[in-house]
């Protein structure tokens, strides 16, 4: 099936309200359409792909084997890493739309528990040396639609800290990894990434498994990004950290405005406090 072909059957599927028992072999038909993830098409990856996706595991069409192979091959090197390391070039859009297959699948274990810890843990690596390594932060593309990685790859922290098997040391290196993304230099993010990332750091928080000194640590080196103690970057490259670090401590703190429960008061205190320094 080439993507033309792929492209009308998903289209009739819409059509039908994503009636997968329209489909003689949904299963078969999802393994191809993870073949095409990367698409540059923006109907067929995203409003097409990725939407089946998504609906047919929110309507638990997989079973719990086939969810589980289908996560481990979207984070496999052929999609979740594939290209890892390049800027610019299309191959962002395989990666950024296999990282966003992980909160569906990660919703669905909420439900049914399927996923062992290993699998977790094996998430755990891929997303987080994910995030560290994803260069390419564009968020629209002209004529291609979504890239949008960093977003897409804080939906998946979002979901993934969530999961019992997250401990301390766990939610910890995942507010690392989304500190690489926060103070990334190539770019000031105008698509709503500040939202995304800080969404999942309120996730974070309300495990309540960090304390002060930890999201204080985690909050100040935010801040050191923002300084350029080795001479290496230049002055453009620290204006868009610093922008980026602005940007997400004011959403940041809008998000917990109003919340009340431990430790979001003194989560406060701490963005403020470094917002004052600014």
């Amino acid at each position: 099936m080439n993507t033309t072909e792929l492209k009308e059957q998903l289209q009739l599927i819409q059509s039908k309200n994503y009636a997968a028992d329209e489909v003689e072999h949904p299963y078969e038909l999802a393994l191809h359409m993870l073949q095409h993830i990367g698409s540059t098409d923006p109907v067929l990856r995203d409003e097409l792909i990725y939407v089946t996706f998504t609906t047919w595991i929110g309507q638990g069409i997989f079973s719990e084997e086939q969810l589980r192979v289908l996560l481990h091959k979207a984070m496999d090197d052929q999609h979740l890493f594939y290209g890892i390391g390049e800027n610019g070039m299309d191959s962002v859009f395989t990666r950024a739309f296999s990282v966003l297959l992980l909160p569906p699948i990660l919703n669905m274990d909420r439900q049914r528990n399927f996923l062992i810890k290993a699998d977790i843990e094996a998430i755990h690596h891929r997303l987080t040396t994910y995030l560290k390594e994803e260069k390419d932060v564009r968020g629209y593309v002209n004529e291609k639609g979504w890239a949008h990685a960093p977003a897409h790859a804080s939906d998946a922290v979002e979901d993934l800290a969530q999961s019992p098997y997250m401990d301390e040391t766990a939610l910890r290196e995942l507010l690392d990894s989304l500190a690489v993304k926060i103070t990334d230099s190539s770019a000031v993010y105008i698509h709503d990434e500040d939202q995304r990332i800080a969404h999942a750091v309120v996730t974070i928080v309300r495990r309540k498994l960090l304390n002060r000194s930890d999201l204080a640590a985690w909050i100040d080196g935010l801040e050191q990004a923002c300084i350029d103690q080795t001479g290496e970057r230049s002055y453009v490259e620290i204006s868009r950290i610093s922008m980026n670090v602005r940007v997400f401590l004011q959403t940041l703190y809008l998000v917990i405005r109003k919340e009340e429960q431990d430790p979001f008061p003194m989560v406060r205190e701490l963005v403020l406090n470094a917002l004052e320094k600014e």
